[in-house]
């Protein structure tokens, strides 16, 4: 028994010692499997915790790159604002509201509500925080906001950062949540307030925040990358317009030049601000012709859906038409400006003379006085000068009519008053157009002879006038006074008409770039002769010949060597076609390039803007008689010497100062018509820009005719609705009439010739950002993205049927290529204007300084780096 129970105790031992390895199995097993299982858990956890933290700094990036206003600003953090008014508390995920022009806070929670996000967390379920560099606050005070701003916010002592995110994670030492206390929820140096100085660690028990910044190459790579796509689609959307009739792109602004002044044959530059052109009045009626063709439309539109094509029309016609009006306001006001401050000087140097030279002396303190005076007023002269040059307005027309206007109220007044006062009057008025006459001068034979003819004809009338005002009256001088300034009143009109006539409808660049074109052809054909040079070289020829046959004036110098230049042409283009005899064809093409460049030429000179030209004689005499005062011996032989060299100085400076005058005034009106008075606050609500804009408001919004009118189409049964479109349709109607009458009186205002300097107006909503109306800016504008922005164009005509020339990275066929260049990089020098100071690689080629009209067809795109730094659209 005894033996038996001691083995069943051992048994029993035995089956525990089993038991208790199975308990210690399972324990170690337990423990190992909930041991694995958190590590497995807090992996996940920080797994969708970088996802939160990458997710957050896509959305910034987004927010700033799509940001209508100040591409490249970030919102305020969510801590400070308490409005439940506003909708705005904190911690509701909406970003604070500024105080005056100020985030409350640069440091504070992410607001996900703003940046459509859903509340993003950390491992431990706490929101994420984020701070911003002051500088991308999305405020008017903030801007420039681009590639060249800098950035006070760093990490870990690297600057240039654009904003920080960071997650929390579990609170450590003395932290305490939930708080509003930053240091609550962020370690060490970044919870110590908002001073824009963050670190990433190092990780430990006093420090556990897992921070991700956003670097200002990394924000701004994306935003250069929209800025040049809007570029590249405003360009296309420009060319391709309907309203385009050319559909040209517009000559870039190239290097050689700091104010944004489209070149003629430049391929490569910047966004251009104004445009070299046939003359703005030309640009104003076929605007106008424009508006009454889809006028027209609408009216006859018989079905809603055709009445909906037509006002789209009338809506893009309109938008295109207010821009224009906008910059004939800014280019004449401009105008005014430097007219009436040349007037005032000129005018006092005038009045100084006199007085200086009233004793038929002149001290050498009035000599030394008026020398400087001299030369000081001629940066007036040349600006006046210059604004003439590159508008192209030319006043004098409108003088000529104003002051005929006059005249023929004076004869209606003499001939049914024939008293000596009433032919006093005439005769003045005669002697006024006299006076305009005789000061005015031009080389273009045609006017020359209007001119001369209303001269003659205004000194008759100033005879006759005269003679018919000494008693006692006598009717047959009263007839012949009557007579001479009728005859003065069609001489004036003559001359209106001549000017008119003799101006050219193509800018002379028109020609000549082809010409240019021409010889490189005819190089081609030159250095490798064949039938694809020669093909090529008849192709140029055709446009050369299809543009001098668009050409139309009555300008006989102009119009001698338009056909000429077209026989020439014929020749060569046959020659060309028929590529068998290369000797030919050499020598018809270089005769044919000869008697282009000699059009060119005559279109240049052409002399059809007479104020223009009047103002340049007298430059001239002012500037010689100035240069030849000023170097009269000191001290001369005697103070009445220096009289003659003072008067001679005087005499073009009155004339100076008579033609600012006219100029002033007529650029005044040309402004008040187009928009408003140069001096005014307030809109002209007889101007063609008021008139413009009641047509495009009425349009517009969801209580607009195109909105109304949507509604009909889509419930047609609807006679409120029909009856709602009916009368909106005819009130756009009533309002283009309105623009019409307004657009036709600015016309009436307004002459002008070829202009080297117009401003840019683009077709297209897609461009708008790039014409914001005067007194207004744009994020285009008013971040300076035109300072680092370029464009390259294949061809200056789209060509639907032709691609491109260009190629990114050794492949495409694009016709327009445009580049965003970011911050400098290593040693360039935006001082400089060459090319490799704002671009790299390929794209800084030489080819691309200077002009550009031979630039190289290639570019490179590649990520940011140290060394390349461009984004481009194509």
């Amino acid at each position: 028994m005894k033996h038996q129970r001691i083995r069943e105790r051992k048994r029993e031992s035995g089956i525990a010692l089993v038991l208790l390895l199975v308990v210690l199995i399972l324990a170690g097993a337990f423990a190992f499997y909930r041991s694995a299982s958190i590590g497995t858990g807090r992996a996940e956890q920080e797994a969708r915790m970088v996802a939160a933290l990458g997710r957050a700094k896509e959305a910034l990036i987004a927010r700033a790159v799509t940001d209508a206003n100040r591409p490249g600003s970030l919102p305020c953090p969510d801590l400070i604002t308490n409005s439940s008014g506003l909708s705005n508390i904190p911690g509701d995920g909406k970003a604070d509201m500024f105080t005056m022009t100020q985030c409350p806070s640069y440091v504070g929670w992410l607001p996900w509500v703003t940046l459509d996000l859903p509340e993003l967390t950390d491992d431990t379920g706490t929101r994420l925080w984020y701070a911003l560099a002051p500088e991308l606050r999305d405020d008017d005070s903030a801007q420039p906001i681009n590639s060249d701003r800098t950035l006070s916010l760093s990490l870990d002592g690297v600057a240039d950062i654009a904003a920080v995110i960071i997650a929390p994670r579990a609170a450590i030492g003395s932290q305490t949540r939930p708080s509003s206390n930053m240091a609550d929820y962020l370690d060490g140096q970044n919870g110590n307030g908002d001073d824009r100085s963050y670190v990433s660690g190092p990780q430990g028990p006093a420090f556990n925040d897992m921070v991700v910044a956003i670097t200002r190459q990394e924000l701004m790579a994306a935003v250069e990358k929209r800025v040049a796509g809007e570029v590249k689609t405003c360009l296309e959307q420009h060319a391709a317009s309907a309203a385009n009739t050319e559909h040209t792109y517009p000559w870039p602004a190239p290097l050689s030049n700091n104010t944004f002044r489209g070149i003629a044959g430049s391929l490569f530059g910047q966004i251009p601000a104004t445009q070299p052109g046939s003359g703005l009045d030309s640009l104003l009626q076929k605007s106008t012709s424009a508006l009454a063709a889809a006028k027209t439309a609408l009216a006859g539109a018989s079905t809603a859906n055709d009445q909906m094509a037509a006002l789209l029309v009338i809506s893009d016609a309109t938008i295109y038409a207010r821009a224009l009006y906008d910059r004939l306001y800014g280019v004449a006001s401009t105008l005014a400006v430097v007219a009436g401050s040349a007037q005032t000087a000129f005018g006092k140097l005038d009045t100084d003379i006199n007085n200086a030279a009233a004793n038929n002396r002149i001290s050498a303190t009035e000599r030394t006085n008026l020398r400087t005076d001299a030369i000081a007023v001629k940066s007036n002269l040349n600006a006046l000068q210059a604004a003439l040059v590159d508008s192209g307005i030319d006043p004098f027309p409108e003088e000529v009519l104003a002051q005929n206007t006059l005249l023929q109220q004076r004869i209606t007044t003499a001939t049914n008053a024939p008293t000596a006062v009433n032919f006093t009057a005439l005769r003045n008025q005669a002697t006024v157009l006299s006076d305009l006459f005789g000061r005015s001068a031009t080389p273009n034979p045609d006017i020359t002879t209007a001119l001369t003819n209303a001269l003659n004809a205004a000194a008759a009338t100033v005879t006759a006038a005269a003679s018919a005002a000494t008693p006692p009256t006598d009717a047959a001088r009263v007839n012949a006074a009557i007579s001479a300034a009728q005859s003065l009143v069609n001489a004036d009109n003559s001359l209106r008409a001549t000017i008119a006539a003799s101006r050219v409808n193509l800018h002379a660049s028109e020609i000549s770039v082809r010409a240019d074109q021409l010889s490189g052809l005819l190089s081609a054909v030159v250095a490798n002769p064949g039938t694809t040079t020669a093909t090529a070289l008849a192709v140029g020829f055709r446009d050369l010949q299809s543009a001098a046959t668009t050409l139309t004036t009555a300008s006989s110098p102009v119009a001698t060597a338009r056909a000429t230049v077209l026989n020439a042409l014929s020749n060569a283009r046959s020659a060309a076609q028929a590529a068998n005899d290369f000797t030919l064809i050499q020598s018809t093409a270089s005769a044919a390039i000869a008697s282009a460049n000699a059009l060119a030429t005559a279109i240049a000179g052409n002399g059809d803007n007479v104020a223009r030209e009047s103002l340049a004689v007298a430059a001239t005499q002012y500037l010689a008689a100035q240069a030849t005062f000023n170097a009269v011996p000191v001290p001369p032989t005697t103070q009445a010497a220096m009289v003659p060299f003072a008067r001679a100085v005087q005499d073009p400076a009155a004339d100076i100062a008579y033609w600012a005058a006219i100029t002033a005034s007529n650029a005044t009106s040309i402004a008040t018509l187009a928009r408003k008075s140069p001096s005014a606050s307030s809109e002209n609500s007889n101007s063609a820009y008021y008139a413009a804009d009641q047509v495009v408001s009425g349009i517009s919004g969801s209580g607009g005719a195109q909105a109304l009118l949507q509604a009909y189409i889509d419930a047609p049964t609807s006679s409120s609705k029909q009856a709602a479109a009916t009368a909106a349709l005819n009130t756009t109607l009533a309002q283009t009439g309105t623009l019409l009458n307004n657009a036709n009186a600015l016309d009436s205002g307004l002459d002008s010739g070829s202009a080297e300097a117009m401003p840019t107006v683009w077709y297209g909503s897609a461009c708008a950002f790039l014409q914001p109306a005067s007194g207004s800016s744009s994020w285009w504008t008013a971040n300076n993205w035109a300072n680092t922005t370029f464009y390259q164009i294949s061809d200056r005509v789209r060509a639907p049927a032709s691609p491109g020339t260009l190629t990114v990275n050794g492949s495409g066929a694009y016709r327009v290529v445009a580049v965003s260049a970011a911050r400098v990089i290593g040693t360039q020098n935006r001082g400089t204007r060459t090319t490799a100071n704002f671009l790299e690689g390929i794209n800084a080629d030489t080819s691309r300084d200077g002009d550009a009209k031979n630039p190289v067809t290639v570019f490179a795109n590649a990520p940011v780096s140290g060394t390349f730094n461009d984004r481009l659209g194509y």
